[in-house]
């Protein structure tokens, strides 16, 4: 998965006012303007800027994108700064003060444009009682029903598919059938044990609580380091009597 294109995501968050503890994150909120960038720190910004083109042009690029950041490098370099900033505070709606500084109202803190409780794409809790729900106390719910349960099965489709393992029964003949020519999929997951944690571990893109802030998975470097490690380090240690709810977000 690619972090920065989840314009829609699941938050998990634990505690007993989910509402007001996203009210904190909330991209529409105005706030008194803020200096985003400084206008004599404008030519440092402008190497960066073209210092994290220039490495993009390493990245596998087809022929399009790489004219394009031709272009736009050739445009910074003949840009003195005070047309950088007008560019850059165009490109990023952003207003320039009295001194020269490119500010902004939008919230620091915003992650969210809008949210619902858990129907739509997310998986519910499956509770000890048999229920499929978005919001219970951590205590109530079933967490080997619902946190790497089933991974047997994954790993046999791996297997199958990647590994040139045969079939045993019947079942597995039909999960082979519907995945033989699916390896690229496979291949995006670079491991077999990726693939299974991916499939069968709780884990939500972001997590928010009053007592850790938000934290989301644009924060780790290894998408799948945070989908093995969500339970751990944000479910396990919370009292059983804790508030958790599933929220589908947008961006």
């Amino acid at each position: 998965m690619d972090r920065d294109d989840y314009q829609h995501f699941v938050c998990i968050v634990a505690g007993d006012n989910p509402s007001e503890i996203m009210a904190e994150y909330d991209n529409n909120l105005t706030m008194p303007p803020y200096v985003v960038y400084k206008y004599e720190e404008a030519g440092a910004i402008k190497e960066k800027f073209i210092s994290q083109y220039t490495m993009a042009m390493d990245e596998g690029l087809n022929d399009a994108q790489l004219e394009y950041i031709r272009a736009t490098l050739q445009d910074l370099a003949e840009m003195d700064n005070d047309e950088f900033l007008n560019e850059l505070a165009d490109e990023e709606g952003l207003t320039i003060d009295e001194n020269g500084n490119l500010c902004s109202t939008k919230n620091p803190e915003g992650k969210w444009s809008s949210y619902a409780m858990g129907k739509l794409f997310s998986i519910p809790f499956y509770t000890k009682d048999g229920r499929e729900v978005f919001q219970a106390k951590k205590g109530e719910i079933d967490w080997p029903h619902i946190h790497l349960n089933g991974g047997e099965i994954y790993a046999r489709a791996w297997e199958m598919v990647m590994e040139a393992s045969k079939p045993k029964n019947d079942y597995e003949r039909m999960i082979f059938e519907n995945m033989k020519d699916k390896q690229h999929y496979f291949g995006k997951f670079g491991t077999k044990e990726n693939y299974v944690t991916s499939n069968t571990a709780f884990w939500g893109y972001a997590f928010v609580s009053d007592k850790t802030g938000w934290m989301d998975a644009s924060e780790q470097p290894d998408q799948f380091v945070w989908m093995s490690n969500f339970y751990n380090m944000f479910i396990k240690n919370l009292d059983d009597d804790t508030l958790l709810t599933i929220y589908e977000c947008r961006k």
